[in-house]
């Protein structure tokens, strides 16, 4: 009797279109869009193109020392340089004193007016390609001035500085950006895709009247209860699981977010504990979906009473940057939080078996709580029944 109204409820979610939609269709867009939308955001901009703008009046043998040192910017003159670049049509702008020769020849410092747009990204790093060209033409001047005067150029350094880094700066961006992606789509995706369920299976059913048939069947409520919750749980873990495939999938046809699963030593155990951590956090998701719904008296008050809390599972991401880097143990008890730590630890190398059990017995921990209330809740008619 179980497997038959199990597969009852199961065929009556499938037939709406609306939950092929989110346990599908949402996923294979959501994934797809995003996943390549941060890729492009990882791409160098230095394969991109800039121009910077200087002034009419710009002699040839400036704007020659500007290639030389600046090769991957494109020199155009402008009759206004900082209204050229407010127009955005270049993307920085560059000022000479025009006896920038003269005093070059006299040893003396040339004023230079670099002009660009700090709410920009492409300005911003236009302007760190023509500071890094100033500067490299500012050493070589020194040095001449300095051999000029016979002074070793070396007494100028004091320190040789050589940076090591941990990891590889590329696969780093790359693994944090994952850090952000995979735990804020998935448990999304999770919770939208028994969203549908959970909320026709209750609400829908008492708003159609025919919840009422079905509590009086000889079938214990305990049973029907459990089928529903079931449903509900198996669509949710259906869609997460499937973000993961999407996300192996598409992550291979990026050009710099595939990066940063390099950092995994062990990607097999990830996965693995992945899959569990989704499992459980479907199934306790359900549960709060299943207990609001049952607290509705229609599909579109169930709605009201869901849509904050799926919007919850976007705030861990904020209490992210004050948890700090190190290895949290106590903040794997928190619900949701703990998928965040999950990830950007697995990323970082200090995921440990002891966190990863931490939050799947948390989530087993708040399962078994809340079964008796939405049980109790089930069990009342006079709530089951609505208005």
């Amino acid at each position: 009797m179980f497997k038959t109204i199990f597969l009852k409820e199961m065929k009556d979610v499938l037939r709406d279109k609306r939950s092929i939609t989110l346990l599908i269709i949402f996923p294979i867009l959501m994934m797809a869009g995003l996943t390549f939308f941060y890729d492009k955001i990882l791409t160098s901009s230095e394969e991109e193109d800039f121009t910077m703008a200087v002034g009419e009046e710009v002699d040839s043998e400036l704007i020659s020392q500007l290639e030389k040192y600046m090769p991957t910017l494109t020199i155009e003159k402008f009759q206004d340089v900082q209204k050229a670049v407010e127009e955005k049509k270049v993307q920085i702008g560059i000022k000479l004193d025009e006896d920038w020769k003269q005093r070059l020849e006299n040893q003396e410092a040339i004023p230079v007016n670099v002009i660009f747009d700090p709410g920009s990204q492409d300005s911003s790093t236009a302007s760190n390609i023509a500071m890094a060209g100033l500067n490299q033409w500012q050493q070589e001047a020194v040095q001449l001035r300095l051999a000029g005067q016979n002074i070793d150029s070396s007494v100028l350094e004091v320190f040789q500085i050589e940076t090591k880094t941990t990891k590889d700066e590329d696969n780093a961006i790359a693994s944090f950006m994952l850090g952000i992606l995979i735990p804020l789509l998935i448990p999304m995706a999770i919770a939208n895709g028994s969203y549908p369920s959970a909320t026709e299976l209750f609400a829908g059913e008492k708003e159609k009247k025919t919840i009422e048939a079905l509590l009086i069947t000889p079938i214990k409520p305990i049973k029907i209860l459990l089928a529903k919750w079931m449903t509900i749980s198996l669509l949710g873990i259906f869609t997460g699981v499937l973000c993961i495939a999407l996300l192996s999938i598409f992550v291979n046809f990026t050009t710099e977010l595939k990066k940063g699963l390099a950092v995994i030593a062990n990607p097999v155990p990830f996965v693995l504990m992945s899959i569990v951590l989704i499992v459980l956090f479907a199934i306790f998701f359900a549960e709060v979906e299943m207990i609001l719904s049952m607290m509705a008296n229609s599909v579109k008050e169930a709605g009201h009473y869901m849509t904050p809390v799926i919007g919850m599972i976007t705030l861990p991401m904020l209490f992210m940057f004050f948890a700090g880097e190190a290895l949290s143990l106590p903040l794997y008890a928190v619900p949701l939080m703990n998928l965040f730590l999950f990830v950007r630890d697995a990323f970082s190398g200090q995921l440990t078996i002891g966190a990863f059990g931490l939050a799947a017995g948390s989530y087993a921990l708040l399962i078994i709580i809340l079964f008796p209330i939405a049980a109790k809740l089930f069990g009342n008619h006079r709530l089951m029944l609505g208005k």
